[in-house]
């Protein structure tokens, strides 16, 4: 009980990490550790994200005996940005600097020799951005182009060893998606194709979320493994506001359909001697499916102008045309005397939205990841720091696939500053 009443806590406090006015793109490191050693995790054993990234290597947290099979894990994340937008109607302008906090919780116990059970709350992926900018010929004079997307897993899951080599193990659990936005939308569908709006939409939304992974030890140096992370489909729920001239403003009922990519990875971790480590994760992401469009309906109209055009509820679609990904992460670790780590990593992560649907609304860009991390212990904690800087390569829109011009001869600028935390217990 508990343990339930702090994770309950814990999840109450990351739906609300993400403040109104928060700008940025999500690195996919979550965790200290792995954030360190440049977001290789999939074939370790030795901090509670693995819930998330593969629950198999669970097995490593907690000890086989009556002592020390009890664990947990608490993390945060502190997101700082550098993102700049310039069109034909804005000189380069930059968004607004809004830091924004994350977080994780975890716990483990093991309830049987072979078995490891897992709970936790985890804040994986997200957007945000937020400007104020010079609309265009139809929308003139300034306005804030605001956007914030947050995805959260509450998972519980197992670890179970089938050999003395091999372990596999699975989630099964919740995801929440929030997404709002706000600012200049020009309609892509319907009787109101084209036509220059300014949208405030606010919707949240559940979804069944699931994992499955193994983790094997090839050699007495050497563990590979192998996880798959479903998608999450949601249908959420929220309300909107159009602002249409002509026609005037109202609020709408909407239903918005949204779908969070799968993925799958392959890890390796190597021990080069008892104090070195060196890993490498390749991992694939099947945006092309899940962000291709995103749905809308709108309904109930409360101003009965708006229900004499559209009648009672219609139907749009906002094209994204992600692409898939490929994500390849390599880690580096050393441990020194004193319970003392260091940790360097890299990770290449392919930008998955095409130039043409580029935008201040999922200005998800980066690509380089840089880390840095160490770790102690103290008083029988075994805490860990790290620092990410991440940057992409200068986009070019060209032509938009917006109507209205919005978006179009763009240029757009991301890089992020990442500070992780983390400590982790055995009890």
């Amino acid at each position: 009980m508990r343990y339930a009443s702090l994770t309950l806590c814990f999840c109450l406090w990351l739906l609300g990490t993400v403040p109104a006015g928060a700008s940025g793109a999500i690195s996919n490191a979550l965790g200290a550790r792995e954030a360190g050693r440049g977001g290789t995790n999939l074939a370790f054993s030795d901090n509670g994200v693995l819930l998330l990234d593969n629950p198999a290597g669970m097995q490593g947290l907690v000890g086989r005996c009556d002592c020390q099979n009890s664990y947990v894990d608490l993390g945060f994340a502190g997101l700082f940005t550098d993102l700049s937008y310039g069109d034909t109607d804005n000189p380069l302008t930059d968004a607004a600097d809004n830091p924004t906090a994350l977080g994780h919780f975890m716990v483990a116990r093991r309830v049987h020799e072979d078995i490891v059970l897992g709970f936790g709350a985890f804040t994986p992926a997200g957007f945000g951005s937020d400007y104020d900018l010079q609309g265009p010929a139809t929308l003139p004079g300034e306005h804030t182009y605001k956007s914030i997307g947050a995805l959260l897993r509450i998972l519980p899951g197992f670890s179970a060893r089938l050999t003395d080599r091999l372990s596999v193990g699975g989630t099964l659990g919740l995801a929440v998606s929030h997404v709002e936005l706000e600012g200049p939308y020009y309609i892509n569908s319907g009787a109101l194709r084209s036509v220059p709006t300014l949208l405030d939409l606010q919707t949240t939304g559940t979804a069944l979320s699931w994992s499955c992974g193994l983790q094997y030890q090839l050699t007495d140096q050497t563990t590979v493994a192998a996880r798959y992370q479903s998608e999450n489909r949601f249908r959420s729920e929220g309300r909107a506001g159009l602002t249409v001239a002509g026609l005037g403003q109202s609020h709408f009922d909407i239903d918005v359909a949204l779908t969070w990519a799968s993925s799958v990875g392959l890890g390796l971790t190597h021990q080069i001697d008892n104090r070195q480590r060196v890993a490498v994760d390749v991992e694939w992401e099947f945006w092309s499916n899940a962000f291709d469009e995103v749905g809308l309906t709108f309904s109930n109209p409360e101003n009965p102008v708006f229900a004499a055009v559209t009648g009672p509820s219609y139907d749009e679609a906002f094209p994204l045309l992600w692409e898939d990904v490929v994500i390849v992460s390599l880690g580096y670790e050393r441990d020194f005397s004193g319970g003392r780590t260091l940790r360097l990593g890299y990770r290449y992560q392919d930008n998955p939205v095409p130039a043409a649907t580029t935008s201040t609304y999922l200005q998800t860009t980066l690509e380089h990841h840089f880390a840095v991390g160490c770790g102690f212990q103290h008083g029988g904690w075994e805490i860990d720091a790290a620092y990410q800087f991440a940057f992409a390569p200068e986009v070019n829109t060209g032509t938009s696939v917006y109507p209205g011009g919005d978006f179009s001869n763009a240029t757009v600028r991301t890089q992020t500053h990442m500070l992780f935390w983390g400590a982790m217990r055995r009890f």
